[in-house]
């Protein structure tokens, strides 16, 4: 018996089923992956937010907090003791800004009459060839004026860092940024004799700062430079104007011979306090003060002061706003 059948719908059915089930596992693929996206970054988010609040806090910006939605998750208690963690730390910086500021102002008194007290022993005391009594006596006045003066400096950098943290008020006018730093050459180059000290760059950099503030950032930046560059080295100060994240600025960099800084501690010469355990800064003095103050004057300006690597010697980079010069009119009045 033979039997014959048409399978030409069966064969039909058949193939529209694998095109329909094809199709289906296709689209199904593509909604569990946007499903999958979703998730993942909604789970995901609040990692986000702890980088970004993370990259703040290193910029110095410690007022934000995660505060997150779901505190019973363990994303949300993450968060939530990180935002605690923040804090405390805040906290414990303002105890230790309101005891640098408190004790600025208790030891300026004292410091003060130890120095005029120097000042006048010195005065009256002669140094003599013969005198081996007199000559110890002038070297003691002379070693107790020259440590007081230092403990002076510390007392007034700690005044400005105590009148920055309260928001410092800035004296704006138009300058130029040139003049300033041919004025520091010129005050680094009689100092220090034995050094090369050199101003490249632009003719002129207008600005408009408080000319009292940027002339200490600039002096700032000179005085290390001359102390860490050893005798018959040379520093260069440049001012130029250039393009930084699509604003116009002026640059100004200092450059030295001295024996540089480590990558790894670019950043941290900006934190208070901080002396690096390195060759440029065992044998010199300071409080490590000098710095943030220069880097927290520059921010005030809207500006930005950081230490760019360099094959030798350290390099520090100075960027302020630019001020736009209006246009001289030509002709005159007929």
């Amino acid at each position: 018996v033979i039997l014959v059948a048409d399978t030409t719908q069966t064969t039909a059915l058949i193939r529209r089923l694998r095109e329909v089930m094809i199709a289906g596992g296709v689209i199904t693929l593509v909604v569990a992956g946007l499903l999958l996206i979703v998730v993942t970054r909604t789970a995901l988010r609040p990692l986000d937010r702890l980088t970004t609040l993370a990259r703040s806090i290193t910029t110095g910006d410690r007022g934000q907090r995660l505060r997150p939605d779901r505190a019973n998750t363990e994303l949300g208690r993450a968060a939530a003791a990180f935002d605690s963690m923040l804090d405390a730390l805040e906290a414990s910086e303002q105890r230790t800004r309101r005891f640098l500021a408190d004790a600025a102002h208790e030891l300026r008194t004292p410091i003060t009459g130890i120095r005029t007290t120097a000042e006048q022993i010195l005065g009256a005391t002669v140094q003599a060839e013969d005198d081996a009594s007199a000559n110890r006596q002038y070297r003691r006045a002379t070693l107790l004026l020259n440590e007081s003066r230092r403990a002076g400096r510390l007392v007034a950098d700690m005044l400005d860092l105590s009148r920055i943290d309260a928001g410092l008020t800035l004296e704006l006018a138009d300058t130029d940024l040139v003049a300033i730093a041919e004025a520091e050459r010129e005050r680094a180059a009689v100092l220090s004799p034995d050094l090369t000290v050199s101003r490249t760059g632009d003719p002129t950099a207008p600005i408009h700062a408080d000319r009292t503030r940027v002339t200490q950032i600039v002096s700032n930046l000179a005085d290390n430079a001359r102390r860490h560059t050893p005798a018959g080295g040379h520093i260069v100060l440049d001012v130029r104007a250039a393009d930084h994240s699509g604003l116009r600025c002026a640059e100004l960099t200092v450059t030295d011979s001295g024996p540089g800084i480590p990558d790894a501690d670019r950043e941290r010469i900006f934190d208070r306090l901080v002396r690096l355990d390195s060759s440029r800064h065992r044998d010199h003095g300071g409080a490590g003060l000098g710095l943030p103050i220069a880097r927290a004057l520059a921010r005030a300006h809207q500006g930005e002061l950081t230490c760019l690597p360099t094959d030798s010697g350290a390099r520090f980079r100075l960027l302020l706003p630019l001020r736009p010069v209006a246009p001289r009119q030509a002709g005159g009045h007929l």
